[in-house]
């Protein structure tokens, strides 16, 4: 059977709209530059206007920059959590042989030995944030040179004279914040969902393979609720490149990790 993910496009959009605002943040961070160096180079080139009207020209495009990288940051973050209001109802249809999508996933899940129920729920729930926890703990090293790298062009302006001018100096910071609130974002939903998935893990190796009592439903349905409220509070949609390039190994690990607690 053909592998099919119909919730994948969703995501892709949300993708598009973070890779765009990637290059806006990279047009701020040039221009910041560009504004902090034009006077040291100004006496070694000869301009053929005005230095003041190109940096207020760069002023006006930075600022626009920077706004687009917020607004679009935003829109991303909005379509991330559209695609995961798609993806649940393509999880609820997998786990319990319902129809409530249009078009549901094959060969995404891989429990297809599981009978519909709430352990095939926690399972493929399990799954996906087993997959969500490896992909962060690669992603938080990235994120962190990102942000180390983007955030220099910013605080050398504005704890230079170029950003002494308050309306600049407020774009300026606001920049350096959001990366940083981005990567403590990164960070909690990490240990949150490595704290899930030991919850899973512990509750899955106590069911084992008896029979699902009255009693265990709550205990499995508990770490679901709390992967799904975790990344709805993050919105963070995972790195494409780092998920792509590492799926085979990280489901390689998941196999494995069926095996010892008995699911397979």
């Amino acid at each position: 059977m053909t592998r099919r993910v119909p919730f994948d496009s969703n995501y892709t959009t949300a993708r598009k709209f973070e890779k765009t605002a990637f290059y806006c943040l990279l047009f701020s961070a040039i221009a910041i530059l560009y504004l902090w160096l034009i006077h040291k180079v100004e006496p070694l080139i000869s301009f053929k206007i005005s230095t003041e009207t190109i940096i207020d020209l760069v002023k006006v495009l930075s600022y626009v920059s920077m706004i687009g990288y917020i607004g679009l940051s935003s829109v991303a973050k909005y379509l991330f959590y559209s695609a995961e209001k798609v993806k649940r109802s393509d999880l609820i249809d997998n786990s319990f042989g319902t129809c409530y999508s249009e078009c549901n996933s094959e060969e995404y899940y891989n429990n297809e030995e599981i009978s519909f129920g709430i352990k095939k729920l926690a399972v493929n729930a399990y799954e996906s944030s087993f997959h969500t926890e490896q992909t962060l703990r690669k992603m938080l090293f990235r994120y962190a040179l990102k942000m180390l790298l983007f955030s220099i062009p910013f605080l050398i302006s504005i704890f230079s004279i170029g950003g002494s001018d308050i309306v600049r100096l407020l774009f300026e910071i606001s920049i350096p914040l959001i990366m940083l609130s981005q990567f403590f974002i990164l960070i909690v939903y990490y240990t949150g969902v490595k704290s899930v998935n030991e919850r899973f893990k512990i509750e899955l190796t106590n069911i084992g393979s008896k029979q699902i009592a009255l009693e265990d439903n709550a205990k499995l349905l508990n770490p679901v609720f709390d992967y799904y409220n975790i990344k709805s509070w993050a919105t963070t949609n995972l790195d494409s490149k780092i998920f792509d390039k590492h799926n085979n190994l990280i489901s390689e690990l998941w196999q494995k990790r069926k095996e010892k607690l008995k699911l397979v």
